[in-house]
């Protein structure tokens, strides 16, 4: 076992869920704070809008253009103080609302408007002869 939390592997990227246990996206980046004489802590966790696209590449502005509900409003950012996080293991339980959080709105929209099919995704049934 490990001692302390690697934050690439525990903490980047992993599914957030507000204290519902309801999804509200992936953890985009962290925000640390610089102390003098001390190690930097986690500040704070930020989902949606301009981290993603910064994370997700180029062709999330192209994306962004071409559909213009997705333009409805400025890309929202959720920042999410690291004390709010209640649990971490296959996911991260934070004590938040996601319906209070700014990132929301494009988590609706993209919900509703952006389906994707990811090749190989799909599961095959073999029929049992």
């Amino acid at each position: 076992m490990r001692d302390g939390l690697d934050l690439r592997h525990d903490v980047q990227d992993a599914q957030l869920k507000d204290r519902h246990r309801e999804s509200i996206g992936r953890c985009d980046s962290l925000v640390l704070e610089l102390r003098d004489g001390l190690p930097p802590r986690v500040a704070a966790m930020l989902i949606g809008g301009a981290v993603r696209r910064e994370r997700v590449g180029r062709w999330m502005v192209v994306l962004g253009r071409l559909l213009p509900g997705a333009r409805s409003r400025a890309p929202a950012v959720s920042r999410i103080p690291f004390a709010a996080v209640r649990s971490i293991g296959t996911s991260i339980e934070v004590d938040v609302l996601r319906d209070e959080l700014p990132s929301e709105h494009l988590e609706q929209w993209l919900a509703k408007h952006v389906v994707c099919r990811i090749p190989g995704a799909e599961q095959k049934q073999e029929s049992k002869s």
